[in-house]
C-alpha cells in the first residue's frame, strides 16, 4: 500500500497544480475581457465626440498610441505567459519524476 500512496501523492499534487493553473488563467482572461470592454466603451464615447477634422485627427492619433501600447502589453503578457508555462511544466516534470520514483523497484 505504501507504493500506491507514494504514487497517489504526486497525482493529487498534479490535480491541485492543474486546478490552480486553470483558475489563474481564467482570472487573467476575465480581467482582460473587462479591460477590453472598458476600452471599447471609452473609444466609442471618444468617437462619438468627433465634430470636426481636428477632433478626428486627435482621435486618430490616440488610436495609433493605443495600438502601440496595446502591442507592448501583448508582448509583455506573452513573456509572462511563457514564464508561467515554463514554471508549470517544470513542476509537472518534477511530479512525474516523483511518481515514477515511487514505482521504481528497490533492489
Amino acid at each position: 500500500m505504501n507504493n500506491f500512496d507514494a504514487f497517489a501523492g504526486p497525482i493529487t499534487k498534479l490535480i491541485e497544480l492543474n486546478k490552480a493553473q486553470f483558475e489563474k488563467m481564467a482570472a487573467a482572461q476575465q480581467v482582460a475581457a473587462k479591460n477590453y470592454v472598458e476600452l471599447t466603451e471609452a473609444r466609442i464615447k471618444a468617437a462619438s465626440g468627433i465634430k470636426d477634422p481636428e477632433a478626428f485627427n486627435a482621435f486618430a492619433k490616440e488610436q495609433v498610441e493605443l495600438a502601440q501600447t496595446g502591442l507592448e502589453k501583448v508582448v509583455a503578457d506573452a513573456k509572462s505567459l511563457f514564464e508561467d508555462t515554463k514554471a508549470y511544466n517544470e513542476e509537472v516534470l518534477n511530479l512525474v519524476k516523483e511518481s515514477t520514483t515511487a514505482f521504481t523497484p528497490k533492489s
